[in-house]
């Protein structure tokens, strides 16, 4: 049929294989611009894998088999062309199978601690509800993309729990996170104060607060600790300690001050806003410069326009007519009459089916500097019986997966708190080496073809230049 001819020509066309490869240099600029303005995520999701990339490539594929098969019969001199061809075709298929079937993130680790867990790029929500608090079940377990698909009053994000629901109502891919200490009206949030501690050398400011769902909250200052208690709190006898409880009514507070120094001796006293308290410990005084009986930390995001040092995702629900605020790879508390929830927004956890336990982590730092030149972790992992030692150049690979070692994390001090590694599966990657292969030998053979028996021969004369057999110009010898 005619139509049916039309068809393939333009799909067989140069016109189309010109357009195509257009198409593929404006949207690889535009994703170098989101890039270099973003960040990679960014481009990968609204550019590299957008639909307009998949349909160029789906043109392309369609672009590459038309031309193939307006080629057939194949004779030897279409060696070249059909291998750089098919290459290119058994690439995009590898990359599309690493894509929606590989692995690649991360896992973080303490020293001594377990982990069997993955975290990919892709986000989800989880909510966990208990009855007594303690034993969490998960209730809703949704695989969310909130950048390509963000909530609005036409694309709802609701989340039932019991009688209520957890609405999303905004996502900012770029926010920085703000926290500030407020009082509440809930009995089961603890106190809080805001304080200066200072004396000739130490001068900081700060808040401490207990969270209502613990007994205890210690807050460690250097020289001695903060602790802020129901009561049930037993004072340490090696450390300069003032315990801090509820006072008789909402203006003051309870204190006990505890010097190492000095055991058996106790101060104790009571305070409010604007007292100040001799704690003997190296000359400080303690400044109540606020004090809140109920207290509870609201954070909150402020969105930004282009990404920061300090920026992350982040997304704002409502529950009971209340907004909070959850951060990407944070978890918020709900608590009603008579059950607890948590709802976590996190990247997404795969399972890799063994644990890996970080044993020792070392780092190796350039003379004179902190660094870090090297570093390296010790692991023992499930299934394998002697100690695993994963390096910058010596990944590990067991059962499909590679892990290799990405970065670190440490303290003010620079000392290493944590180890990451980057974990990676490429079910792709066979089809990927081989199509560049292909790639490779369908160039030699396209050019350098005299070396493989095929020469041009001279046109008869009185022949058309464009001849019907496209091909016409070269034969096999």
């Amino acid at each position: 049929m005619k139509i049916l001819e039309d068809i393939f020509d333009f799909f067989a066309s140069i016109k189309l294989a010109v357009f195509v490869i257009l198409s593929l240099a404006v949207i690889s600029a535009v994703g170098t611009i989101y890039e270099a303005r973003y960040d990679a995520e960014y481009a990968q999701k609204l550019i590299y894998h957008s639909p307009y990339m998949y349909a160029t490539l789906g043109l392309l594929c369609i672009n590459l088999i038309a031309v193939m098969v307006d080629r057939w019969p194949w004779k030897l001199r279409h060696t070249g062309f059909i291998l750089a061809h098919i290459g290119i075709i058994i690439t995009l298929i590898g990359s599309w199978v690493t894509r929606y079937y590989g692995i690649d993130g991360s896992m973080r680790f303490e020293v001594g601690q377990t982990n069997r867990f993955v975290s990919v790029p892709e986000q989800e929500m989880v909510i966990f509800a208990s009855i007594d608090g303690q034993d969490f079940r998960a209730i809703h377990h949704a695989q969310v993309d909130f950048l390509l698909q963000p909530p609005s009053p036409r694309r709802e994000y609701v989340f039932p729990l019991g009688p209520d629901d957890l609405k999303v109502l905004e996502y900012h891919h770029y926010a920085v996170r703000n926290t500030e200490i407020v009082p509440s009206e809930a009995d089961r949030d603890g106190l809080a104060i805001r304080f200066q501690l200072i004396n000739d050398n130490v001068n900081m400011t700060d808040w401490v607060r207990r969270d209502g769902r613990l007994p205890f909250d210690i807050s460690d200052l250097g020289p001695a600790r903060i602790v802020m208690s129901d009561g049930s709190y037993e004072p340490s006898e090696v450390h300069n300690e003032m315990i801090v409880t509820r006072g008789k009514t909402d203006d003051s507070f309870d204190y006990e001050i505890y010097r190492a120094s000095a055991p058996g001796q106790v101060l104790r006293g009571s305070a409010s806003a604007g007292d100040v308290i001799q704690t003997g410990w190296m000359d400080l005084e303690f400044r109540v410069l606020r004090y809140i009986p109920r207290a509870r930390e609201l954070v909150t995001y402020v969105p930004q326009q282009f990404p920061g040092a300090f920026t992350h995702p982040a997304i704002k629900v409502n529950f009971r007519d209340e907004d909070h605020w959850i951060g990407l790879n944070s978890i918020l508390r709900l608590f009603i009459e008579d059950k607890a929830y948590l709802v976590r927004f996190s990247n997404k956890l795969v399972d890799i089916g063994f644990d890996i336990t970080l044993e020792e982590f070392r780092i190796g730092r350039y003379p004179g500097t902190l660094r870090a030149a090297s570093y390296e972790s010790d692991v023992t992992v499930e299934g394998i019986p002697e100690v695993v030692n994963i390096s910058m150049n010596e990944p590990l690979k067991f059962r499909g997966l590679t892990f290799y070692q990405a970065s670190f994390e440490e303290d003010e001090v620079g000392s290493p708190t944590a180890s990451i590694l980057s974990v990676n599966q490429d079910p792709g990657r066979w089809l990927k080496y081989l199509g560049a292969l292909l790639i490779v030998l369908g160039t030699i053979f396209l050019f350098y073809f005299k070396r493989f028996g095929i020469k041009k021969v001279q046109r008869p004369k009185g022949k058309a230049k464009n001849s019907e057999d496209p091909d016409a110009a070269q034969v096999a010898v």
